[in-house]
């Protein structure tokens, strides 16, 4: 059996120091697990699970202390893990597992009715429940010899939060760590910052939290609540949380409800997963400093470990529209469709380049022997400008675009053009656009979509107005654009 290496070979190398210090708590219980408790319960459960050989494990997880220590404890014992929605169907789970073939499945005790229905029917699992509360689910049957997982791969996440996706994002440890320190760095996190960790720890945004707050030495309150509920602003004050990060849904949500809402503890802000209201953006902005806090413009990807950029407080004003400049480490290119760098505010490809970029996709099994194939330089899909100070402006993603007329339209310029009305997601219909919506009333918008087709020189039957009862929107508060257009059968 390989010896533990929790300091060189875990995620979070600080947790490595004995230290009495606050590290992590949820919202079921009123203790906070220091740094050296955290460290020896994933110790004791990387014990259980060590192995002589690298094995994946999946981890469903939940927005508690256990699915923190089962994380830890995975890459303390030199395993892979892949982190797993635990809101999938039976079916998706059962369909990630016969693609990836996990040797073990880590769930906390309140998540594992699935997995246990999975074993019942298979009868390829044995389970036990550790001393850290984390039920271990182990394949019983090997079946055919499996793929060696390549020693540098430490994580794998979902690409966009899909439900039961099987592509992911193969992440090594080296990675998560430099971005750890890069978020840390940029947000000025210390010992003093507890972070308001509510966002799915399966989605890179949220754990993103985690691994910044805790490689600084903060601390990461783990909570399982609606923003918008009472409850949870009343559980932020009790514990003093002072970093609250959101997506597009969540700033949206505190406009209309109110800055009063957030207790005074909070101090700032980071908005990422998307294109806000920039009115929006200047409302947060302007609470915050009213507060005496500062609010954060982050950009990245899952591929990204996941941030890139951050625009500061400061240069919010100034640079109104921007993501800001490359985090520490990293180096931001515009590339035209040859892979030529294009000058300042030149339109073209973002393409990112630093020590946090994935080593590339997986599938299946079979892809988590490969090695590093991005070598540092991420071609992101999205295409934005610098300007001369180097601050990026995103303008759209590459494939996001419908051509009517002969003009080629970028449906996300026009998501937000329309915005100011309500909420709407677009998709291409070939020669049209469909604009979903929420809205009872169609009147508003059908005014403002035919402004636009005028500014856009199309016909305004260019554009197909469909109400739904929800647009669908991943953990990330993204749109699911391909579950939209499955519902709507467009």
């Amino acid at each position: 059996m390989r010896e533990l290496d929790f300091s060189c070979g875990g995620i979070l190398p600080l947790i490595a120091s004995l230290e009495p210090a606050p590290a992590a708590r949820d919202d079921r219980g009123d203790v906070w697990l220091t740094r050296d408790e955290l460290r020896a319960a994933s110790l004791g459960l990387a014990e259980n699970i060590a192995s002589e050989r690298k094995r994946l494990v999946f981890l469903c997880c939940g927005n508690t202390c256990e699915t923190l220590i089962g994380l830890l404890a995975a890459a303390a014992a030199g395993h892979a893990v892949a982190l797993i929605d635990p809101s999938l169907a039976e079916d998706k789970l059962s369909a990630l597992i016969e693609a990836y073939r996990p040797e073990l499945v880590l769930s906390a005790p309140d998540i594992g009715e699935t997995l246990r229905n999975l074993a019942g029917a298979s009868g390829g699992w044995r389970s036990y429940e550790s001393r850290a509360g984390v039920v271990e689910w182990t394949a019983t049957d090997a079946g055919e010899p499996l793929v060696e997982v390549n020693p540098a791969l430490q994580l794998l996440l979902s690409t966009s939060g899909t439900t039961g996706s099987q592509k992911y994002v193969r992440l090594s440890r080296d990675a998560i760590v430099a971005n750890a320190g890069q978020i840390a760095e940029a947000l000025a996190i210390d010992e003093h910052s507890i972070g308001i960790a509510h966002l799915p720890l399966h989605y890179s945004y949220g754990l993103s939290v985690v691994t910044s707050h805790l490689a600084a030495g903060g601390r990461v309150y783990l909570v399982n609540d609606s923003i918008t509920s009472p409850s949870f602003w009343s559980k932020i004050a009790n514990v003093g949380g002072s970093h609250f990060p959101g997506v597009p849904f969540h700033y949206a949500a505190l406009a209309r409800l109110g800055a009063s809402l957030v207790p005074d503890s909070v101090r700032v802000f980071t908005q990422a997963g998307g294109a806000l209201d920039p009115r929006i953006q200047a409302k947060i902005h302007d609470w915050a400093t009213l507060r005496d806090g500062r609010f954060f413009v982050m950009y990245g990807q899952t591929e990204a470990s996941p941030r890139m950029t951050t625009l500061q407080h400061a240069d919010f004003s100034r640079k109104a529209g921007s993501v800001g400049v490359a985090l520490a480490g990293g180096r931001l290119s515009i590339v035209d469709v040859k892979g030529a760098p294009l000058p300042a505010d030149g339109i073209g490809t973002v393409v990112y380049e630093g020590p946090n970029v994935m080593l590339g996709y997986a599938m299946s099994r079979a892809d988590l022997g490969k090695g590093d194939e991005m070598k540092g330089r991420l071609e992101t899909g999205d295409l934005g400008r610098l300007d001369a100070e180097g601050f990026l402006y995103l303008t759209g993603r590459t494939k996001r675009f419908a051509k009517i007329a002969g003009y080629r339209l970028g449906l996300d310029e026009i998501e937000q053009e329309l915005f100011a009305v309500c909420s709407v997601a677009c998709i291409d219909l070939g020669e049209k656009i469909a604009v979903v919506h929420e809205q009872e009333s169609e009147t508003a918008l059908k005014a403002r979509v035919r402004e636009l087709a005028a500014n856009y020189k199309v016909p305004s039957s260019s554009f197909s107005l469909l109400k739904t009862a929800q647009i669908p929107r991943g953990a990330s508060g993204k749109i699911n654009y391909a579950q939209l257009k499955e519902s709507l059968r467009v």
